[in-house]
């Protein structure tokens, strides 16, 4: 049996796929990679603030403990009779500086912390220094304890504005107060009355946010 004839006009039509199939086909293609961009770029920028924002945590719950551990010191040594709490504790600069007197067994030292949008600083020891309010230290003198995060250009990295402490601690200062407490709450204040001591604390103006807060038993 002889094949049928394909009439001219089926032989001359175009099969398979056609140019708007294709212009379609790269345009929803162009539109899903544009889609996993930036579905990528936001995972990449929260994965890396949470990193920012977890090395800036771990270096102010050192700056912390370790300012704490130096207020320690404050009035250690020093007879509360012959000075003031004022010479022994001393808060200046607008809650900005804390200095404390305090001896050493043989020297009368002065030290002192620093805090302001960029972390937290250490006050060095100076010797011979026996009035806490009328201790002072340059700012090339200030030590780091805690720094908060920066761009390399130098300017604080923003979080998010609920977050404690935020990038920055402005707005955190020093506040100091009468207080019946004890180092590490050994004991239970209702039963046995704790010593009336002094208390220092870090905390924003409105005492909405603490970061920290330590009681000084030297300071009775």
């Amino acid at each position: 049996m002889k094949p049928r004839p394909v009439p001219a006009r089926a032989r001359l039509r175009q099969t398979g796929q056609s140019l708007v199939s294709m212009m379609v086909g790269l345009v929803i293609s162009l539109i899903t990679i544009a889609a996993m961009l930036t579905l990528y770029k936001t995972m990449v920028g929260v994965s890396n603030e949470a990193s920012v924002a977890a090395r800036r945590d771990g270096q102010v719950s050192a700056g912390l403990l370790a300012a704490q551990i130096e207020l320690q010191s404050a009035g250690f040594g020093v007879d509360p009779a012959a000075a003031p709490l004022a010479n022994r504790l001393s808060i200046s600069n607008d809650g900005k500086q804390v200095a404390w007197h305090y001896n050493d067994g043989a020297n009368d030292v002065c030290a002192g912390l620093w805090v302001d949008a960029n972390g937290i600083y250490r006050l060095p020891p100076v010797m011979g220094c026996v009035d806490a309010a009328a201790a002072a230290w340059a700012a090339n003198q200030r030590e780091p304890l805690a720094l908060m995060p920066t761009t390399p250009d130098g300017n604080l990295i923003a979080f998010a504005a609920d977050e404690e402490g935020g990038a920055s601690l402005a707005g955190y200062s020093f506040k100091q107060e009468a207080a019946a407490c004890l180092p590490y709450r050994q004991q239970d204040f209702a039963i046995t009355p704790a010593p009336a001591a002094q208390r220092v604390r870090l905390a924003n103006a409105d005492d909405s946010k603490q970061l920290f807060s330590v009681c000084l038993p030297n300071l009775t």
